[in-house]
């Protein structure tokens, strides 16, 4: 018994070592070691699973995985309530506001919005949105096919789930403890393989299906008219400025007179002296 325990357990081991590695043809494999494992009770039913399988990727590689991203800058009239329209939009197309941001600039109000709308609604919400700009729009579109991807992630998938499901019959069957723990360890971090794969398929689902649009928005901010109220108080503050100047100049004035006095006044008599001198002369002259 411990024996035969033994070689199912090499057998399942060897079954995740090649899934993680070549995971295209995981499942062959783990049919090829299930059947001979099982070949009295088992090997039809694992027989029709890889059948099935087979039947079922076709179809997959049929339906491409692609991501469209865009974004789109709009100049507008007025930002709220083109966010608002917007917003309307969204809803009309089952879609959804991811994220809003509004803030303002010295020259400009800036508005920036992502958005999440369903693959086959994407083109026509553009055309709608195009329309709410003022002038022409800037837009720029990406696309991503991951189907690839897609298909070697459900691929994976279905070789762990195979590993899951017969180390849980295992478990079932064991009745020694350490058969129980060892079967237990490896079952665990399969699961943990599982739920990873399946999230990444997740996101490639959500990341298709939905498209991302990114819109900039940007409104022109329009000069104030003043008013006559500011125009007067223009006024006033302009005379009280050149008032204060003028007293300003004067004080200098009239400080820099007084400090040069000791200066300024003895030469101010002696030109003073000259200057009667002077008059006198020429006074003189005619009378002679």
């Amino acid at each position: 018994m411990k024996r035969w325990l033994f070689v199912i357990l090499t057998s399942i081991l060897m079954l995740a070592g090649c899934s993680s590695n070549e995971e295209n043809s995981s499942s062959d494999q783990a049919t090829e070691h299930f059947t001979e494992q099982n070949r009295d009770s088992g090997g039809a039913k694992e027989n029709r699973s890889s059948e099935e399988e087979k039947q079922e990727m076709p179809p997959l590689l049929k339906e491409r995985k692609v991501i469209f991203n865009a974004n789109l800058f709009l100049t507008v009239e007025d930002l709220t309530q083109t966010i608002d329209l917007i917003k309307k939009s969204t809803k009309r197309f089952e879609g959804y506001v991811v994220e809003e941001s509004t803030f303002s600039e010295e020259n400009a109000y800036i508005g920036s919005m992502t958005i999440r709308i369903p693959q086959s609604q994407f083109d026509a919400y553009l055309r709608k949105v195009e329309t709410l700009t003022k002038g022409e729009p800037q837009k720029s579109i990406t696309s991503k096919d991951v189907t690839e991807n897609y298909v070697d992630l459900s691929s994976r998938l279905k070789a762990k789930e195979a590993v899951q499901q017969k180390l849980e019959s295992f478990l079932n069957e064991a009745t020694k403890t350490g058969d129980l723990l060892a079967i237990s360890n490896e079952l665990s971090r399969v699961q943990e393989e599982v739920e990873q794969l399946k999230g990444q398929i997740n996101y490639l689902d959500n990341q298709s299906d939905y498209s991302t649009i990114t819109i900039s928005l940007e409104q022109t901010k329009r000069p104030v008219p003043k008013k006559d109220f500011e125009t007067l108080s223009e006024a006033k503050h302009l005379f009280l400025t050149t008032s204060n100047r003028l007293v300003a100049f004067f004080s200098k004035t009239i400080v820099l007179l007084i400090g040069l006095s000791p200066i300024l006044l003895p030469l101010l008599i002696i030109g003073l002296f000259f200057l009667y001198r002077f008059r006198k002369k020429t006074s003189k002259k005619p009378a002679q």
